[in-house]
């Protein structure tokens, strides 16, 4: 059983495409969408760099796009949330009465939020749900912050007189109910819409593993000189390669710096001053 809080005409919002990645879900995260093509993290990060074996085989495209997603998932992981590719969330998070007599403010756990499908009520093991109004629904899509705000009435009086049985919570003036907000919604960039400073940064971080690759395929791994005698003559070859190094090894240092000093105003502006207060 199920009632609406607010327009009882209203039906449940549903953003774009939503369907369609909630029936995706049962595939690998691995196989998410990339944000940049392993031909573009050739063109630009790998540019000048001898990417074929002995025999003349290139590099496959399959290898580059392993280490494209890991370097996607890297930096999801290392900005707190982050989505850089749309994913549908269902979430729960705790009642705190502070912030729901403040339009129910609640702060989603991945950003940034397309849009936002549902957001109700519902008590562990009961059978009724209320949902809020999607017209109530104000979201900021950066912070991923949501609240309800009504069209009629204030806040709490709504509510009481539409679901005063089920929500007895506000006059029992309890201060924290755990997770009984519930939350569906849309999180991640529209595709071809992702910041540029985030895209350099993923093909900067996989390029490092083709880099290691090629560098051990220049004169073989491990390998610093290599030299060739016939007949009096003799070649020798050197490389920046060895037990330790690899052959690539200067650019592979110069993205991690380049990475590291990003990641500070990354982090800055996506995810700010972390603040607990017990």
């Amino acid at each position: 059983m199920s009632f609406i809080a607010g327009n009882q005409n209203t039906a449940e919002a549903e953003c774009p495409n939503a369907q369609n990645r909630r029936n995706d879900r049962s595939k690998s995260e691995w196989k998410k969408d990339l944000v940049i093509s392993a031909k573009e993290v050739r063109d630009i990060f790998l540019f000048g760099v001898d990417l074929t074996d002995d025999s003349g085989k290139e590099m496959p495209d399959a290898l580059i796009e392993f280490y494209i997603r890991g370097a996607q998932d890297w930096l999801e992981r290392s900005l707190g949330g982050l989505s850089l590719t749309p994913i549908e969330v269902d979430e729960a998070h705790d009642y705190y009465i502070n912030d729901y007599v403040q339009y129910a403010f609640i702060k989603l756990f991945r950003y940034p939020t397309q849009c936002v499908n549902f957001v109700g009520v519902q008590f562990p093991l009961a059978t009724n749900v209320l949902k809020f109004d999607p017209t109530w629904y104000r979201v900021e899509q950066i912070a991923s912050q949501v609240m309800l705000v009504p069209t009629q009435g204030t806040f709490s009086s709504i509510l009481l007189s539409q679901g005063d049985n089920f929500l007895p919570l506000l006059y029992q003036g309890l201060q924290h109910v755990p997770h009984i907000m519930k939350v569906s919604y849309t999180a991640g960039f529209e595709k071809g819409k992702v910041p540029p400073e985030l895209i350099e940064i993923v093909g900067m971080k996989a390029a490092m593993g083709p880099l290691n690759i090629a560098g051990d395929l220049i004169a073989g791994a491990g390998i610093a000189t290599k030299t060739i005698s016939l007949d009096g003559l003799s070649q020798s070859i050197g490389t920046t390669s060895s037990a330790t190094n690899a052959g690539y090894g200067a650019r592979i240092i110069q993205y991690q710096k380049q990475i590291d000093n990003a990641m500070k105003d990354l982090r800055n502006h996506y995810v700010g001053i972390q603040m607990v207060v017990a």
